[in-house]
């Protein structure tokens, strides 16, 4: 198209000069496709902590579909990708979903509470099963009342043990599988949905475990 366009104004080239133009008219046009889904349909991510072990490893790369939740809502069991504001900054960060707006949620830790009891509670009802299942405790639980920004920007303040908290609409409440080694809502409190990013589907590095996500077809049901 380009060696055609050039000669329409006059512009004489070889066939060498046209091979070079047709060859950079679809370098042009693949990265201007590969910009655009890149901004609007995929993104990668690298994670560089331990915080949704062993679903997510330190280190573990993946492609992020940011469409779904154009079409869908965000349900509580999704992994999630979201902008964190950190220190003036934005970072990505990847979570369980927990709980919607409107929803209550109460921690028990595992050191107040017996086995049977301690874990996270939605809507009154214990989450069964992994990931929920997990020891909160300690570190985790109680800088529910520690962390002064969380209660200053009206997050989740959580004082004693029986606290519950209603998730405000249009946030969420998100939490790491590894419960002992995360910085999730308990420590600063909702995400916003205007933070969204969007919902990992393809891990592409280490290729050892190379696939789809655990869950992303699921979650579309």
């Amino acid at each position: 198209y380009l060696a055609r366009l050039l000669n329409r104004l006059g512009v004489q080239t070889g066939e060498t000069a046209d091979w070079v133009l047709d060859w950079l008219q679809v370098i042009v046009v693949a990265g201007l496709l590969a910009w655009l889904v890149m901004t609007f349909v995929v993104v990668r991510m690298r994670v560089p902590t331990g915080s949704m072990v062993p679903t997510i490893e330190e280190g573990d790369s993946f492609f992020v579909d940011k469409i779904s939740y154009y079409f869908r809502e965000p349900k509580p069991g999704d992994i999630i990708v979201f902008w964190h504001h950190e220190r003036g900054r934005k970072v990505r960060y990847v979570k369980r979903l927990i709980a919607v707006g409107g929803q209550t949620v109460q921690i028990k830790g595992c050191d107040r509470f017996p086995e049977d009891e301690c874990g996270v509670y939605v809507e009154g009802k214990r989450l069964e099963g992994e990931p929920f299942t997990r020891p909160y405790y300690n570190g985790g639980y109680f800088d529910f009342c520690k962390i002064g920004a969380a209660q200053s920007q009206d997050h989740c303040t959580f004082s004693d043990p029986e606290t519950v908290v209603t998730v405000p609409e249009g946030h969420y409440f998100v939490l790491g599988d590894h419960s002992k080694n995360s910085l999730d809502s308990r420590f600063w409190g909702f995400a916003s949905e205007k933070d969204f990013i969007g919902e990992p589907f393809l891990r592409v590095w280490p290729l050892s475990r190379f696939g789809f996500m655990n869950g992303y077809f699921g979650s579309r049901r």
